[in-house]
């Protein structure tokens, strides 16, 4: 069978031809069954490779998961340590290979009200981004923007 796009080629070449519409006829019948048939092929393809796709997330999901479960039962384990030791009255211990030390809570700040901060506590972030449907309705109307043009996207397939 052939490549789809031999098929697409030869099916061009044949409308541009100066044959007769009459003479062409079967043949660009049977290569439109043939262009048809290779479609067909290729979104069997596609819906194959979607549902793997979506498998494959799924079980993404699932192991971000499972390795969040493993990072909070470590948490838990480190904080029933610390709690051990501080209850004990120990700073630090030796257990085997590892040498675990409690530290002293760092202190940090904690904001209650943002609203109510002096501006000097306060940090700006100002983004700017082009307001692309504005222009492009400046652009449509026939108006100059300067920086901006209007440019045509790749064909899009609807599938149904």
């Amino acid at each position: 069978m052939s490549k789809l796009y031999e098929i697409a080629d030869d099916y061009a070449r044949l409308l541009d031809s100066d044959l007769e519409p009459e003479m062409i006829a079967d043949t660009l019948e049977g290569i439109e069954g043939e262009l048809a048939d290779k479609v067909e092929q290729l979104l069997a393809i596609c819906k194959n490779e979607i549902g793997y796709s979506e498998r494959l997330r799924e079980e993404a999901k699932k192991l971000q998961e499972r390795s969040a479960s493993i990072d909070n039962k470590v948490t838990s384990i480190k904080a029933y340590i610390a709690t051990a030791l501080e209850k004990a009255g120990k700073k630090s211990i030796r257990a085997g290979l590892h040498q675990v030390t409690v530290r002293t809570p760092s202190r940090c700040v904690e904001i209650t009200d943002a609203s109510q901060l002096p501006t000097e506590f306060v940090e700006f972030d100002t983004i700017i981004k082009p307001d692309k449907l504005a222009i492009k309705h400046q652009l449509e109307a026939g108006n100059e923007v300067p920086g901006a043009v209007i440019k045509t996207g790749k064909p899009s397939l609807l599938i149904r």
